[in-house]
C-alpha cells in the first residue's frame, strides 16, 4: 500500500548549518493496516506526515502508493493522486468558519468531484452530530470541531488516512471518543492509516506502533 525508500530529509539553519531530520528512512504499511507513528514534539513527527503526504519535499526519495511511483508524477498528477486516495485529519482541525459543518464535510468532495463513501448527515450521525449539521465551527466546542474534522475525513472513499495529533487539546474522555470513532470507521470502510501521536496510550490503538528514533522509524 505505502512504501517509502531510503528517504533522506534535512534543512539548513540559520547558521549555515544542515539540520539532518530524516537518513534512509524506509518504512512499509501494508493495505488496511493502522499504524501509529510516536515521538515527542521535536522528533519531527509532523514532518514525516507532510512527507508522506508529498506537502513537503525531500532531498533523497522514493514513495510507492498503490504501486503508484511519486517521483514519476509532476506537481498536477501528485495532487489530484492525493486527493483521489488521502484523507487528513489535522492537529487544528483546518475547518472554514463562515461554512456550516454540512458545508465543511462536503467542500473537498465538491470542489473535487470526489466519490462518496457516505451521505453527509449518515456520517454526521455516525459521530454524533447530526443535530449540529447547520452550525458554524465557531459555535462548536473543540471536540466537536474534531469530530466533524473525522467525519470529513471519511465521507470520500480514499484508501489512506493520516492522521496528525487528532486528540491534540482533548481531555481524556473526549480523546477517546475521537480514538473509538477512528477505528470504528477503520474497520468500517478499511482505509489504511497512519496516525502521528506523542501519547503511547493513544498509540497502542494501532496494529503497529514505530518510533522516531535517531533519524529513522523503529518497530515497536
Amino acid at each position: 500500500m505505502i512504501k517509502i525508500i531510503n528517504l533522506d530529509k534535512s534543512y539548513t539553519n540559520v547558521s549555515n548549518n544542515e539540520i539532518i531530520i530524516y537518513k534512509n528512512l524506509s518504512l512499509e504499511i501494508k493495505k488496511w493496516d493502522f499504524v501509529s507513528i510516536l515521538g515527542t514534539s521535536w522528533s519531527w513527527k509532523t514532518t514525516l506526515f507532510n512527507l508522506i503526504a508529498w506537502l513537503d519535499d525531500f532531498e533523497k526519495w522514493e514513495i510507492n502508493v498503490n504501486n503508484n511511483f511519486l517521483s514519476k508524477m509532476n506537481y498536477e498528477e501528485k495532487t489530484n493522486f492525493r486527493w483521489k486516495n488521502i484523507s487528513f485529519i489535522f492537529q487544528q482541525y483546518n475547518l472554514i468558519d463562515n461554512l456550516t459543518v454540512e458545508e465543511n464535510v462536503d467542500l473537498i468532495i465538491e470542489l473535487n468531484k470526489l466519490k462518496r463513501r457516505y451521505e453527509t448527515k449518515e456520517i454526521l450521525k455516525i459521530v454524533w452530530l447530526e443535530n449540529k449539521i447547520n452550525s458554524y465551527p465557531y459555535n462548536l466546542s473543540w471536540w466537536e470541531q474534531q469530530r466533524v474534522a473525522v467525519a470529513r475525513a471519511f465521507v470520500w472513499e480514499t484508501s489512506i488516512l493520516l492522521a496528525d495529533e487528532p486528540t491534540w487539546n482533548l481531555d481524556i474522555e473526549n480523546t477517546n471518543i475521537i480514538i473509538d470513532l477512528i477505528n470504528k470507521l477503520h474497520k468500517d470502510t478499511n482505509n489504511t492509516i497512519i496516525m502521528i501521536t506523542h501519547d503511547l496510550n493513544i498509540a497502542k490503538v494501532a496494529d503497529k506502533i514505530y518510533s522516531v528514533e535517531n533519524h529513522i522509524l523503529v518497530l515497536k
